[in-house]
């Protein structure tokens, strides 16, 4: 698949899609002003570029180092639940394309399929995601699962407190999670057991221990947005924080993940690695959010696009189409290598 742009290849998964896998897709909650500021907030941080640098395209190098891995580039996969709406391959098809473009994939604790069979249809590296269960034995057996499936880290979400609707979806006459649908991890007929549905919501710092005890695997803080929140967040034991606000999809009228990605950054100030997503279209925008602190950008959206359209191999053609404009916007801001890309490759004009 040849791709233009993350908006034409909306186009065309709209007429692709469902009605209603459009609608769960493309929406978020309340009037969306969070979903739409996400995008709307990389324009804040224009890019200044070096001239004169000697760089050719051909010596661009995106490696990157985290968590004890080095990853081809700074681009993964973003957790998404119930790849199913969109294509009957669900996360299979996801996880291999992610795979084919060598890009780290993170399975979604609300995935159609079970983790068992999302791990093996990858070949690249991959994490698992969580929502923690009110009952225990079933968090403590997901975290087991994931750890013996190969998975290298626990992504402990912490800003969804059960499943998010939308007006979009709701003007349909339907929600997701239907009544009698049984989530993937959570089907007796592959292992799994309890409710997906019974999520805790008193979830506490003590948590974040829970789950790299239960897993033997680093846990990372997804969902934070305060800069004392990522604080605290990596004193309870957290090995990465994830800055997002879930796609705007929880909470409506919360800040963009970008404008508050500084001030998370410089709390921290390099102890454990960031990553970053919401509302990431364009090379620019992987460009923009590692300049401001981020290691590592997460893509949701973009990527069931793809795979609406194209399936596996639609996947695939989105994550390398931000790698190559990655590579460009490096070229071209004079940047040879991924870990050189800082503040002074920023105008600061906003600052959360």
């Amino acid at each position: 698949m040849t791709i233009i742009n993350i908006d034409l290849l909306e186009e065309q998964a709209q007429k692709k899609l469902t009605a209603f896998a459009y609608a769960f897709v493309s929406g978020a909650a309340g009037d969306e002003w969070t979903m739409r500021e996400n995008r709307r907030a990389f324009q804040d941080f224009p890019i200044m570029t070096s001239r004169l640098t000697g760089i050719k395209k051909e010596s661009i190098d995106t490696r990157t180092a985290l968590m004890g891995m080095v990853l081809p580039s700074p681009i993964m996969v973003a957790p998404m639940g119930v790849h199913g709406v969109v294509s009957e391959q669900a996360e299979l098809a996801t996880s291999a394309g992610a795979g084919a473009a060598g890009v780290l994939y993170q399975s979604s604790g609300a995935s159609t399929k079970p983790l068992e069979q999302i791990a093996e249809t990858t070949n690249g590296p991959k994490w698992f995601q969580l929502y923690f269960n009110n009952d225990i034995g079933v968090t403590r057996s997901l975290l087991q699962r994931a750890a013996a499936a190969k998975y290298s880290a626990i992504v402990l979400t912490v800003d969804a407190l059960g499943p998010g609707g939308s007006d979009r979806v709701r003007r349909l006459g339907t929600s997701v999670p239907r009544p009698k649908f049984v989530f993937g991890n959570h089907d007796p007929r592959f292992g799994g057991s309890g409710d997906f549905r019974n999520q805790k919501e008193n979830l506490t710092w003590d948590d974040i221990a829970f789950c790299q005890e239960a897993s033997g695997l680093p846990v990372v803080v997804k969902g934070i947005l305060r800069a004392e929140d990522a604080v605290q967040a990596v004193k309870a034991g957290a090995a990465a924080v994830q800055v997002s606000n879930h796609g705007g999809r929880q909470m409506d009228g919360v800040p963009s993940s970008i404008s508050v990605l500084p001030g998370v950054a410089d709390a921290l100030g390099g102890k454990v690695p960031i990553i970053v997503d919401g509302g990431v279209r364009r090379g620019i925008d992987v460009f923009r959010a590692l300049a401001l602190g981020a290691d590592a950008v997460a893509i949701g959206r973009p990527v069931l696009y793809g795979l609406g359209v194209g399936g596996a191999r639609g996947v695939r053609s989105v994550l390398d189409f931000f790698n190559t404009e990655l590579k460009t916007a490096m070229l071209l801001a004079g940047v040879e290598k991924v870990d050189a890309i800082g503040r002074g490759n920023i105008v600061m004009r906003q600052f959360v």
